[in-house]
């Protein structure tokens, strides 16, 4: 039995408190005036490189400080330096410069390289929604090109790999990247607008979702590239609440859209001039976000976001599998995880008969086989998974996860993980561009 200890007296508990909060305030004062660390600051990134006339933003904090002490941010070398960090690199040349970011006593500095465009090489763009950049990296050794600047809020990315083209979604505008200079043009702003997701269309369009958009306004709006190489508004189609997700077929002339707020999907035959016609519509689970088709199979994958936050018990995350053409559900929502798993994106190895839904709230890759779709694998990845985007040719699965900033890389027949790669702050979207010889 254990034994019960004495109970004090209060004047001797009284007294007892009163010296330990003594020495609780002697050995907190002792530990920051005779045991704190130095001052120091940290700058991040700490090396970097940036292609001639695109610009990179920096953070620094003084570790050790209060908090209140100000950032002065200076460089030596080329090229100039905001009073908020963001590096801008000169036009012309590729010299490297230093950054320097200074607080109170101490700085830091950081090396950025101005790097020259990587020319006809696979590439892989990480758009990152906070760093407002965009990352290049060379597809084969994920080693970086460089950074590129990029509007408020970057998002999904679409390639047109014969004109060497990029367009990333970017909240009011989007933008265009010639990847053989690295170039950059932005449309002109649509007020209000939210642009989210990204594909490429027949007849040298783009387009993109609007998920500001309300049910029954243009939700999708086409875009195409001007002689001065910005993105020009050129059609758009009506969607339902909050257009998210977009899909589209080999021919570009077929795509997809889901409305996460009205809860349905819907296709439309695009013209290769502009215009599109919707062509169908089915109702969905709720929040669908992510898209994919298998074109072989003539099956079409959507992720349901779906969280107890919106629906309680009655909650159902999961992945939905479509019948095409007749766009006919098949079967039951098929569960990818956890209650809240908050399943976001999908991607379809169609040679490798495999199915990734990337679970937002589980953080990881859920592996379904085809034609069963039976669970064979849970691919673990960083925080909050994003939209994953395959490489078919080399079976390669890019996971980009935002919390961690960090993107995952999944060889999708063994299902073995290739390693990840840090990259800017929130990437959630990722491209990649093959070479325009092939």
């Amino acid at each position: 039995m254990r034994r019960r200890s004495a109970a004090l007296k209060p004047p001797v508990l009284i007294a007892l408190l009163a010296i330990a909060a003594l020495l609780g305030t002697g050995i907190t004062l002792y530990a920051q005036h005779r045991l704190a660390l130095p001052q120091r600051v940290e700058i991040v990134p700490a090396d970097a490189a940036v292609f001639p006339g695109s610009s990179i933003a920096f953070n620094a904090r003084l570790v050790g400080g209060d908090g209140k002490t100000p950032v002065r941010w200076s460089v030596v070398g080329p090229g100039h330096v905001s009073a908020s960090g963001v590096y801008s690199a000169p036009a012309g040349g590729t010299e490297s410069a230093i950054v320097v970011a200074r607080a109170g006593d101490v700085s830091t500095a950081a090396r950025v390289r101005v790097t020259a465009p990587p020319g006809d090489i696979p590439l892989l763009l990480i758009a990152c929604y906070d760093g407002n950049g965009v990352d290049v990296r060379d597809l084969s050794s994920l080693a970086r090109a460089g950074m590129l600047s990029a509007p408020d809020d970057a998002a999904g990315i679409a390639v047109d790999p014969l004109r060497r083209l990029a367009l990333v979604a970017a909240k009011e505008r989007v933008m265009a990247i010639d990847l053989r200079t690295m170039a950059l043009a932005t449309s002109v702003p649509k007020p209000g607008a939210r642009f989210d997701q990204a594909v490429r269309l027949a007849g040298g369009y783009f387009a993109a979702t609007d998920n500001n958009a309300s049910k029954g306004s243009p939700g999708v709006l086409f875009f195409r590239i001007g002689a001065n190489g910005a993105p020009e508004a050129a059609g758009s189609a009506i969607a339902g609440e909050t257009p998210e997700g977009i899909a589209v077929s080999s021919d570009a002339r077929t795509f997809y859209v889901t409305n996460v707020n009205s809860n349905e999907l819907l296709r439309f035959a695009f013209d290769g001039r502009g215009g599109a016609r919707l062509t169908g519509r089915i109702a969905t689970g709720t929040r669908p976000y992510g898209i994919a088709l298998d074109e072989s199979r003539h099956l079409l994958f959507v992720a349901d976001n779906d969280t107890p936050t919106v629906n309680g018990d009655r909650s159902h995350p999961g992945l939905e599998v479509f019948a095409l053409p007749a766009l006919r559900r098949i079967g039951a929502s098929i569960s990818t995880g956890s209650k809240d798993a908050l399943p976001i994106g999908v991607a379809v190895d169609e040679k490798a008969g495999r199915v990734f839904v990337t679970n937002e709230g589980d953080s990881n890759v859920a592996v379904f086989d085809l034609p069963a779709l039976h669970r064979i694998a849970t691919l673990p990845t960083g925080k909050w998974p994003w939209t994953p985007r395959l490489d078919a040719g080399a079976h390669r699965l890019y996971v980009p996860s935002a919390h961690d900033d960090v993107v995952d890389v999944f060889d999708t027949r063994t299902l073995r993980s290739l390693g990840s790669v840090q990259t800017c702050a929130y990437p959630t979207n990722v491209a990649n561009a093959p070479r325009r010889s092939l």
